[in-house]
């Protein structure tokens, strides 16, 4: 199915076991809408199979979603938006991209439930093979600001140049406070994140573009980041 130039407002979809599927969405807008499901942790609520290019989302909540074989083509976002605990199966991000955050599940579950979501991303991305079952391809994304740290890196597709890889196994011994400030931020987030690598992005459309890429390129003379 496919919709062009749709205006999606106060759209609410909560709950799992469902699939949305087979959809192309061509300059459309979400305003004020909300896809999320809080009770799943095997990630039954799925988008899959969809294509998006040059659409846009205004104040939208993204939380405990399965996205697979997606393609986003051009993505303006009003602000940071928050892809909360969800999780990814090839999924392609190209072109403008603005601000995003790949999160952990929901600091507003009970407890118990927030520990079975964390050990379902955990299983999910379990003995995945780069070569088939990669999360993210982000080579020709040009972000306004990225963070990533709740997708194992090993499973991101990216342009070294301006994405990095960092290991925590390679933090031992390097003196963190000697690094700069967006190094230290980026390495700091091992401690928010069960993977052992993440991928930091310097964002080709941030005003600190430079600063970044900068304090990445220290992670990786200090050997944390290739």
């Amino acid at each position: 199915m496919k919709y062009e130039k749709e205006k999606f407002r106060n759209l609410k979809s909560v709950g799992s076991g469902r699939d949305l599927a087979d959809v192309q969405l061509v300059r459309c807008e979400f305003n004020g809408c909300t896809l999320a499901q809080f009770d799943d942790p095997g990630f039954g609520l799925v988008v899959r199979d969809v294509v998006a290019e040059k659409v846009s989302a205004k104040r939208c909540v993204v939380d405990g979603v399965r996205f697979e074989d997606v393609r986003i083509d051009g993505l303006t976002v009003s602000s940071l938006t928050h892809l909360t605990g969800c999780v990814f199966r090839r999924v392609t991000l190209r072109g403008r991209i603005g601000s995003l955050m790949a999160t952990s599940p929901n600091f507003g579950l009970p407890e118990d439930v927030r520990e079975a979501f964390v050990g379902g991303v955990e299983q999910f991305y379990a003995g995945a093979d780069p070569a088939t079952e990669w999360a993210l391809d982000i080579t020709e994304a040009e972000f306004t600001e990225a963070d990533l740290y709740y997708v194992p890196g090993h499973l991101v597709r990216r342009d070294p140049a301006t994405q990095f890889l960092l290991h925590r196994d390679r933090l031992a011994g390097v003196d963190l406070s000697s690094l700069p400030l967006f190094a230290q931020i980026a390495v700091e987030r091992f401690g928010e994140t069960p993977f052992e690598s993440i991928v930091a992005v310097a964002p080709r459309r941030s005003p600190n573009f430079a600063e970044r890429l900068a304090a990445y390129e220290a992670l990786r003379a200090a050997g944390v980041a290739e």
